[in-house]
């Protein structure tokens, strides 16, 4: 992986880089630039291309509280089967088959999934800690990857991913659908315009105040020893005692999961990433704490620092202890703000309109009176003629049609798995994202400023 821009760039109205909007997938985004030859391969690799209409079967590794929600998305996708289902927990097969009938195949050995002769495309819906293993096992078996976000437990996990998808020219699409949200492609146009101006400040956000919010998901009555399988939720983390709330809140664990930073901050990175086509940051401070909610390892609250190369900062923070609402990202230039929150829009247009009342008010008046002759200012506002009587437009709100963008998101995915073309949020951009949430994680547990060279995290 490599960063496209040199620190000396900047983002201007110009020079702004952003995606051109094109017809590929349900958003109508085109892929990475440049990733396909990162990633070393071509459109229409791995395997015969299909049909349009051709139906999809896709197997379904973790049937969990996301991994429902995916099943359901696929159902509601033309073109899609789900044959068979993988979890550890059995409850989790009865819902299934609530949701796809007792037809479907359930098991609690993925590699079942993996050997289907039938399934095309596996979706990885589990732990963050056995992504790689999976995404890896998956793509060896000649099977298209959806994987949730984070794409990986830990930074160094993405190279292994990249060179398998161009090993086995499979296709992989990382599951954070903020790159597919509708209301990006208005937005995209917007910055791209230039009516921000240069952009300098990107602020973001999430904010809950419940106990689901913070992770402390239900436990199903049932829940034992014998309805989960144990040792294989464990996998490759450290060997420990049952423990069915560890179970069903694995996001508390540092051996599970990356916390906000891997999770809520993915989300919000990737939407940076997708509409100012940036692809990494140069440095990345991060600091958090466990302040409410005590049984935990991970912080309930965490900010960042985020540095880019183009010439901005993006300010992160995320809590479970207050749930006031704010715009998902707010996108500050020279000339004005866009608040975004995925399918509605506000712009502030807020050109500079100078004034030196305040800073004059302390001259004789009679250099006051050569200072507005000298500077060309209407002397009794002490602004600029060009802009003496500029008045600021109200904010526009920009409404976009469409909500949620999960089944959208799943849909260019399986689009993707038919036509062989290379997906927007691929491996490579999946690994981009999910570094930067663990860079946060670098900083905040080690206390330091962390930086990305060109090829690793140093720090």
């Amino acid at each position: 992986m490599s960063q496209q821009s040199s620190t000396s760039s900047r983002v201007t109205r110009r020079a702004f880089v952003v995606r051109t909007l094109a017809t590929t997938g349900a958003l109508g985004l085109v892929p990475l630039a440049g990733s396909a030859a990162a990633l070393g391969m071509r459109a229409s690799a791995g395997g015969a291309r299909q049909g349009a209409n051709d139906s999809v079967g896709v197997g379904v590794i973790g049937a969990g509280i996301r991994g429902e929600i995916l099943i359901r998305a696929t159902k509601s996708i033309p073109g899609t089967r789900i044959v068979g289902v993988a979890d550890i927990y059995d409850g989790h097969f009865a819902r299934s088959k609530e949701i796809l009938g007792d037809g479907i195949v359930v098991t609690r050995d993925y590699k079942q999934l993996l050997d289907h002769k039938d399934i095309q495309a596996i979706v990885i819906v589990t732990p963050d800690h056995w992504h790689k293993t999976m995404a890896l096992e998956a793509m060896a078996a000649g099977k298209d990857v959806y994987i949730e976000k984070p794409m990986t437990h830990s930074w160094q996990e993405g190279e292994a991913i990249i060179a398998a998808a161009a090993k086995h020219r499979r296709i992989v699409q990382v599951g954070s659908q903020w790159s597919s949200m509708p209301g990006n492609a208005r937005a995209m146009e917007i910055l791209k315009s230039g009516r921000l101006g240069t952009i300098t400040l990107i602020n973001g956000g999430f904010n809950r105040n419940t106990g689901t919010g913070a992770w402390y998901y239900p436990v199903p009555p049932d829940a034992s020893a014998s309805t989960i399988d144990w040792p294989r939720f464990i996998g490759p983390a450290k060997a420990r005692p049952f423990d069915a709330e560890r179970f069903f809140r694995w996001r508390l664990y540092w051996d599970y999961s990356g916390g906000l930073p891997t999770d809520l901050f993915v989300h919000l990175i990737t939407a940076t990433h997708t509409l100012t086509g940036v692809t990494m940051p140069s440095k990345v401070m991060g600091i958090g704490g466990i302040y409410r909610w005590k049984d935990r390892e991970v912080p309930d609250q965490m900010s960042a620092v985020i540095q880019y190369p183009e010439g901005f900062t993006l300010n992160l923070t995320a809590t479970a202890n207050n749930g006031h609402p704010q715009p998902p990202l707010t996108i500050m230039g020279t000339e004005g703000t866009l608040e975004y929150y995925a399918n509605r829009l506000v712009l502030h247009s807020e050109p500079m309109l100078e004034n030196y009342t305040y800073s004059t008010n302390h001259f004789p008046a009679a250099q006051k009176d050569q200072f507005a002759v000298n500077q060309s200012l209407d002397r009794a506002t002490m602004r600029p003629k060009a802009t003496a009587t500029t008045k600021l437009a109200p904010p526009e709100e920009i409404k976009i049609e469409g909500g949620d963008a999960t089944v959208p998101h799943m849909a260019a995915f399986y689009d993707s798995v038919r036509t062989r073309k290379e997906p927007f949020q691929n491996a490579l951009m999946g690994h981009q994202c999910a570094t930067v949430g663990h860079m946060v994680n670098i900083s905040h547990r080690n206390g330091t400023l962390v930086k990305w060279d060109g090829k690793r995290v140093v720090g």
